[in-house]
């Protein structure tokens, strides 16, 4: 379940040098009771940086002054540095390709996943918070597309097409290829009618970098929740069919599961599966650029449900 705008991660190259990243919560990937962005917040200044080309950031508010190279863009309401809409040229110039872009799967009118008042979209958020934290923490620059509760299609004004669902994941397919991130982690919830059906489920392309990312995090995400399943090819997903970066679909649990909603609804269930994300990117990167080559498969595992 994928949709919405990019807020710009940490430490994004000349534009942000010297800003700290240690002060504040982090990115927004959840409209739980977690953390709220707030002006000190790292994860909200960092991640308005990043804007695509034809399209306005998170607050949904544009800002077409143009930026000075060695000057951090405006910041919006939440703290997150923006960069101008309707241009790619100028945002390529002012923003260094991040390590990690995280997208943020729903959001606004798109709730994603329902389990009684508990929303995919705000479990998404807190998330994604979380993970940009300690990412950032750890040295690397992070990207998020969204900081709030927001659509991302609400910013597509570029594509000619009736579908919400398909602005939206143009929006975040268009944001990904202009960022050009090392890595683009997309993370959402899963759902199901069977009750006892749990754990991660981690699609990828059909790429060496991909599965390598994909199985870093399954795996880890795998320890969390006592499971053992294996990532699957998500030939058939928008995002990771048009992504240019290696990129991954996390579903990081279930919503329909009792132990799962425990684990993405707590603080420290969401620490847990952040830091699980941290270290499999710290594999990859540490492993070094792995291509575009062929993947294999790595898994026969049903497709999670959306």
């Amino acid at each position: 379940m994928f949709t919405k705008r990019l807020l710009a991660g940490t430490c994004l190259a000349a534009c942000i040098t010297g800003f700290s990243l240690l002060s504040a919560a982090c990115g927004a990937q959840n409209r739980l009771a977690e953390t709220k962005p707030h002006t000190g917040d790292p994860a909200a200044q960092a991640s308005r940086l990043a804007a695509d080309a034809g399209k306005s950031l998170l607050t949904g508010k544009a800002h077409a002054e143009s930026l000075p190279e060695a000057e951090p863009p405006p910041t919006s309401d939440t703290g997150f540095f923006t960069v101008p809409p309707k241009d790619a040229s100028r945002t390529n110039s002012h923003i260094n390709p991040p390590d990690v872009l995280i997208d943020v799967g729903h959001g606004g009118i798109d709730g994603g996943a329902v389990h009684g008042s508990l929303l995919e979209k705000d479990i998404n958020l807190a998330v994604a918070k979380q993970t940009y934290q300690l990412l950032t923490k750890a040295g690397y620059r992070v990207v998020l597309n969204r900081d709030k509760d927001y659509a991302l299609s609400d910013d597509n004004k570029w594509l000619n097409n009736r579908s919400r669902h398909i602005r939206d994941l143009a929006q975040r397919m268009q944001m990904a290829n202009d960022l050009k991130p090392k890595l683009l982690i997309s993370l959402h919830v899963n759902s199901s009618f069977v009750r006892s059906k749990k754990g991660p489920y981690v699609l990828h392309q059909n790429n060496a970098g991909s599965l390598f990312l994909a199985t870093q995090i399954q795996e880890r995400l795998n320890a969390l929740s006592g499971t053992r399943h294996l990532p699957i090819h998500g030939k058939t997903y928008y995002l990771l069919k048009r992504a240019q970066s290696p990129a991954v679909i996390v579903e990081v649990g279930f919503i329909t599961n009792a132990e799962d909603r425990t684990r993405m609804t707590s603080d420290e269930g969401r620490q847990k599966i952040a830091a699980a994300i941290r270290d499999a990117v710290a594999a990859y990167i540490a492993h070094g650029d792995l291509g575009p080559g062929p993947s294999g498969k790595a898994g026969s595992a049903p497709l999670p449900v959306k």
